[in-house]
């Protein structure tokens, strides 16, 4: 198993592209599970959405989110099933919260 790693440091208070950097695969992997965690919540009635994309496209139906006071969430619905070699992975994050943002998060992706 391998984990796949990105951080943002401070508020996440705008929705953002390709953040933490990216990771190209050197083998074919099928992702496992996703988790989000946060040092601080955040508030509001918009969630903080992310997104992992291979190549560009997300690998998500439905994409994992942060609600309401939720500092840590883990997320095991992920419908790609392959993750190719030499795909490029990135990490979006694609709606903040509507109220205070949250600080500090992590996205982890574990992969096999």
């Amino acid at each position: 198993m391998r984990v796949l790693r990105w951080y943002m440091d401070g508020n996440i208070s705008r929705a953002k592209t390709e953040v933490g950097g990216t990771y190209r695969l050197e083998a074919d992997y099928r992702p496992l599970w996703v988790s989000l965690t946060a040092r601080i919540a955040g508030k509001g009635d918009e969630p903080l959405v992310i997104d992992i994309n291979d190549d560009g496209t997300s690998i998500f139906d439905t994409r994992p989110a942060l609600t309401r006071n939720q500092t840590e969430k883990v997320w095991t619905t992920i419908p790609k099933t392959t993750l190719r070699k030499d795909s490029v992975i990135t990490c979006d994050v694609d709606s903040v919260f509507s109220q205070d943002t949250c600080r500090d998060l992590t996205v982890e992706m574990a992969v096999e």
